[in-house]
């Protein structure tokens, strides 16, 4: 199965980026005048913002992630089925063979 952890890090991540610009441009924005106290007072409360945020989404994705699992698991749903269960259950027998012939392949047409 893969791992979890990297799954829910990039997510996280990602939102909490989002999140800290979205702070940060509002903030100077809605400021009447943009001096460096009115910058050095956004990024400070950004980086705040951002470090809750990191906290409840790291939280969050991390049970949605395992409820996916879990859920792709309950179904036995196979990685053809598509869906976010692809990324998070184990490829069947056919899909390794089918994966281990691609790579044979790719080594002969790489090697002549």
């Amino acid at each position: 199965m893969m791992e979890l952890r990297p799954i829910t890090n990039a997510i996280t991540k990602t939102i909490v980026i989002v999140v800290f610009w979205t702070v940060f441009l509002l903030y100077l924005i809605l400021s009447e005048t943009i001096s460096f106290r009115e910058i050095a007072i956004a990024l400070i409360i950004s980086i705040i913002v951002s470090g809750v945020f990191w906290l409840l989404f790291a939280m969050l994705v991390d049970t949605f992630i395992k409820t996916i699992i879990l859920d792709a698991k309950e179904k036995k749903a196979d990685r053809i089925d598509g869906g976010l269960s692809y990324h998070v259950t184990e490829p069947n027998a056919e899909e390794v063979a089918w994966l281990k012939a691609q790579e044979r392949e790719k080594e002969k047409t790489d090697g002549h």
